[in-house]
């Protein structure tokens, strides 16, 4: 039977004693060295042995070696830091006097105004169709 690339990273990891770190599917993290493996569990061994299961397994990293220093997080430059998004401005919309003898409950948003971005509505168009608005709630 033909091993897999995994099986042969773990064959490589358990015989050089290298320490790994397996990151599993819900993102949680097992350390340590691999003690042994199968083809459905990896033991770990750390402070205590660990099982992991292998289908739970999203990723398996060695430790680096000295020939590759992480650097700390301040001196890699101003690629880490996320560039900030433009601040948004809020949607207003037009205050409706309440009509005589009614709540003054406000109108729902959705029904007051037409999307200012709908290129076929003109400002008048939209002023028309806000006064019918009126009138038919009016009338209600």
């Amino acid at each position: 039977m033909e091993t897999n690339l995994l099986d042969k990273m773990l064959s490589s990891y358990l015989s050089r004693k290298t320490p790994v770190t397996i990151v599993l599917q819900n993102k949680n993290r097992v350390s340590g060295r691999i003690r042994m493996f199968d083809s459905y569990v990896i033991v770990m061994e750390n402070q205590k042995n660990e099982i992991v299961y292998r289908h739970a397994i999203s990723s398996l990293l060695p430790e680096l070696s000295v020939e590759q220093p992480r650097q700390p997080r301040e001196h890699r430059g101003e690629q880490a830091k996320p560039a900030a998004k433009p601040a948004q401005k809020a949607a207003t919309y037009p205050k409706h006097a309440p009509a005589q003898g009614r709540s003054s409950r406000p109108a729902p948003k959705a029904a007051t105004a037409a999307p200012a971005s709908d290129p076929g509505l003109s400002n008048s168009m939209k002023e028309g169709l806000l006064r019918w608005m009126q009138e038919h709630k009016a009338g209600k």
